[in-house]
C-alpha cells in the first residue's frame, strides 16, 4: 500500500484522531502535575512567610529585631530576607538596604524586586515578599527568592513537553502501525473478492485464526458464499435433472406422434394418440410447475399470507379431500387429532403440504390398508404423524428419498416423478418445521414437529427439495 493510500484511509484518520485525543489528555494530565508541583510548592511558600510575619508582628520590639538578626544569619543559601525599617523607611536591623518600592503593608504576600544587602550586591532580584506595619509605626518585610520557584516551574514544564511528545509520537506511530495492519487485511480481502468476481468461485477470503472481528467478518462472508456455491451447483444440477427428466416424456411424444403420421390410422387411433401425447406434454408441465412452486416457496416470498392457523382444522380438511380416493382404493383412512394451539402459517400452504404427505400414503399402501394421521399435543409443541401399511422405506434409502427426483427402484412402476413430496420439505422449511422418519413396522411413517427446532443438518439440505417417500 502506498504512503498516500495509507494517509487517506479510515484507520489510519481514525489512528490520529485517537492519538490527537490521547495527546489532549495527556497535556491535561500534565498540566495538573504542574498546578499540583510548582504551584503547590508556590502556595506552600506564601502562607508560611506570610504566617511568620503575622506572628512575629504581635511580638515586643525586641523579640522582632532578634528574629530578624537571626533569620539573616542563619540563612546560608540566601533565600530568605527579614528587615525591620523605621517609620521614616530607615533599616533598623535585617538584609535589606531599603524598603521594598511598591510593596503594601496589607500583610499579603506580593511579587516584588528588592536589593539584598549585604551579599546582594548591585542585582536586584525578584522575591515573594509580605510587609506589615507594627502598633509604633515600624515595618516588618518578610521575603523569599522566588528564582529557585521559577526554576522550579521551568523545570516541570520542561520535564513535563519531553513526557508528552514521546507520548504523542509513540500514539501516532501506534496508530500508522494498526492502521497498515488494518489495510493489509482489507487488501486482502479486496484481492479475494476481485477474484470470486473474476469467476474464480471456489476462492474464500482469508482467515487467519485471530477470531478478531476480520476473522469473523470474513468466515460469515466464506459461509455466504459456501450456500451461494451449493446453490449454483443445485441451478446446474436442476437443470440437468430437468432436462433429463423432460427428455422422456417429450421423446415418447415425438414418437407417438411421429408414428401416427406415417401410419394410416383411424380417427379412433388418432385420437388415442393425441390423448397419450396430452398425457405426456401435461407429466413434463407437472414436472415445470412442481420445481417453479418449490422455488417459490424456499424463496419465502409466501411468509406475507402468515396468520393464525388451526391445525385441526386443516388436516380434518385434508381428510375429508381424500377420504373418497381412499374409498375408492379400499383403503381405511383414520384420522386421530388432539385439541393443539394455534399456531403462525400460511393456511393454503399447510393444506397442501398435508394433502401431499396423505397422497403419497395413498399411492404406496396397497389395497385394504390403513392410512392412519395423528396429530398430537406434546410437550414440545404439536406432532403430526402420517403412517401407512405399504411397503415402506428401506433404511439405506433414508438419505437418497430427501434428494430431489430420487425414486427407487422398484417403485418405478408407479405413476409419479418424484417431486410431489418435495413441495411438502419446501413447505416444512418455510414454517420451520422439523421432518423426520418414525419407526414403522410395516410401512412408513412421516412426522412433522412443529417446535421450530430444525436440525442444521436438514437446514443444510432444505434447499434441496425432499421427497420422502420413493
Amino acid at each position: 500500500m502506498s504512503p498516500t493510500e495509507l494517509l487517506r484511509s479510515t484507520t489510519f484518520r481514525l489512528a490520529t484522531a485517537l492519538a490527537g485525543l490521547f495527546g489532549a489528555s495527556t497535556l491535561l494530565i500534565f498540566a495538573f502535575i504542574y498546578w499540583q508541583t510548582a504551584g503547590s510548592e508556590t502556595r506552600r511558600i506564601e502562607t508560611l512567610i506570610a504566617d511568620v510575619a503575622r506572628i512575629e508582628a504581635g511580638e515586643p520590639r525586641d523579640i522582632i529585631e532578634r528574629f530578624v538578626t537571626t533569620r539573616v544569619t542563619n540563612d546560608f543559601h540566601h533565600l530568605t530576607y527579614a528587615a525591620l525599617f523605621d517609620a521614616e523607611g530607615k533599616r533598623i536591623a535585617g538584609d535589606l538596604d531599603a524598603m521594598p518600592a511598591g510593596l503594601p503593608p496589607d500583610g499579603l504576600v506580593h511579587v516584588t524586586r528588592v536589593a539584598p544587602q549585604p551579599h546582594g550586591g548591585p542585582q536586584a532580584e525578584t522575591v515573594r515578599a509580605v510587609e506589615r506595619r507594627l502598633p509604633d509605626g515600624s515595618f516588618l518585610v518578610i521575603g523569599r527568592n522566588s528564582e529557585e520557584l521559577e526554576r522550579l516551574r521551568e523545570e516541570v514544564a520542561r520535564a513535563l513537553a519531553l513526557g508528552l511528545l514521546p507520548a504523542v509520537m509513540l500514539s501516532l506511530a501506534t496508530g500508522i502501525f494498526l492502521s497498515w495492519r488494518a489495510n493489509q487485511r482489507v487488501k486482502e480481502v479486496n484481492d479475494a473478492a476481485e477474484r470470486i468476481m473474476h469467476g474464480q468461485l471456489r476462492d474464500r477470503l482469508p482467515v487467519h485464526g485471530t477470531a478478531d472481528d476480520f476473522d469473523r467478518l470474513s468466515g460469515s462472508v466464506n459461509r455466504m458464499l459456501d450456500e451461494i456455491e451449493r446453490l449454483l451447483d443445485e441451478i446446474k444440477g436442476t437443470g440437468d435433472e430437468i432436462a433429463h427428466d423432460l427428455r422422456t416424456p417429450l421423446t415418447r411424444v415425438r414418437a407417438r406422434l411421429e408414428n401416427a403420421r406415417r401410419k394410416r390410422a383411424s380417427v379412433e387411433e388418432l385420437e388415442a394418440t393425441i390423448d397419450k401425447a396430452m398425457i405426456g406434454l401435461d407429466q413434463a408441465l407437472a414436472i415445470i410447475t412442481a420445481l417453479l412452486r418449490i422455488r417459490e416457496i424456499e424463496a419465502g416470498r409466501r411468509r406475507s399470507g402468515f396468520g393464525e392457523v388451526d391445525l385441526a382444522e386443516i388436516i380434518t380438511a385434508a381428510d375429508d379431500l381424500y377420504q373418497p380416493v381412499a374409498e375408492d382404493r379400499e383403503i381405511r383412512l383414520v384420522l386421530q387429532l388432539d385439541v393443539v394451539a394455534s399456531r403462525q402459517g400460511d393456511r393454503d400452504l399447510l393444506l397442501e403440504m398435508v394433502g401431499n404427505l396423505i397422497d403419497n400414503a395413498l399411492k404406496f399402501t396397497p389395497r385394504g390398508g390403513v392410512v392412519t394421521i395423528t396429530l398430537n399435543d406434546t410437550r414440545q409443541g404439536p406432532l403430526l404423524r402420517v403412517a401407512d401399511t405399504g411397503p415402506g422405506i428401506a433404511a439405506e434409502e433414508r438419505d437418497m428419498v430427501l434428494v430431489r427426483f430420487y425414486r427407487s427402484v422398484r417403485d418405478q412402476q408407479i405413476a409419479g416423478v418424484g417431486l410431489g413430496l418435495s413441495l411438502v420439505a419446501a413447505i416444512a422449511k418455510l414454517h420451520d418445521i422439523r421432518l423426520a422418519f418414525g419407526d414403522g413396522a410395516p410401512g412408513c411413517v412421516v412426522e412433522l414437529h412443529f417446535d421450530g427446532k430444525v436440525p442444521q443438518a436438514a437446514a443444510s439440505r432444505s434447499s434441496e427439495p425432499l421427497s420422502l417417500l420413493p
